[in-house]
């Protein structure tokens, strides 16, 4: 995820906001996996010329590119279609901080979370920890955030951060499938209902 993944995908949720016969998203990884977040290098070139160009005084704000990718972030979350992460493989940093704000994650039993970010002497940025303690509760956010390790798809499952683990064949095409089903009558606060209805078939 490069800054001008981001970009791009600031763009791409702008013109899905304006396009009425968009009726569903589901984002998935175009490889093996859905992704294994920020481009490093990017990122740390991006934070050291912040730290380098702005007063003492203004370090504490957030770089203007993760303002904006976090607002991103919320322009998916508040779509009226239904926006539907498939999980594949790895799913780390600012990848799963994506996936958070997507309605509903569906994930593959090989699946691989985590949010590294502290390894590198840096913290989730994008909304990734807010999101997360209102699914997994403050206390193992701590955890998660602190120690950076990562976790398999049953301890997401367990922690309510997936709605579902399926094969991983199949997890992006059941992904399209339960989002065409949702195309006709789909109302945001929902989700229980559509999980329910739709795997109990």
């Amino acid at each position: 995820m490069s800054l001008d993944f981001f970009k791009e995908l600031d763009d791409v949720v702008d013109f899905i906001t304006r396009t009425p016969e968009i009726r569903a998203l589901v984002i998935n990884g175009k490889g093996r996996h859905y992704s294994s977040g920020a481009e490093l290098s990017s990122l740390l070139n991006e934070i050291r010329i912040k730290s380098t160009t702005d007063h003492q005084e203004n370090l504490m704000e957030a770089p203007l590119f993760l303002a904006t990718n976090y607002r991103t972030f919320l322009g998916l979350e508040k779509m009226e279609i239904p926006v539907v992460s498939a999980i594949r493989g790895v799913c780390l940093g600012s990848a799963l901080e994506l996936a958070l704000f997507s309605h509903f994650r569906f994930c593959g039993e090989d699946a691989v979370f985590g949010l590294p970010e502290s390894s590198f002497n840096l913290m989730p940025g994008l909304g990734g920890i807010s999101k997360l303690a209102s699914l997994a509760g403050k206390a193992k956010t701590i955890e998660l955030v602190l120690k950076g390790k990562t976790f398999t798809a049953e301890d997401a499952i367990r922690l309510n951060i997936v709605d579902r683990i399926l094969p991983r064949r199949e997890v992006v095409q059941r992904s399209l499938v339960f989002a065409k089903t949702l195309i006709a009558d789909y109302r945001v606060g929902k989700k229980t209902l559509y999980l329910k209805n739709y795997f109990s078939s």
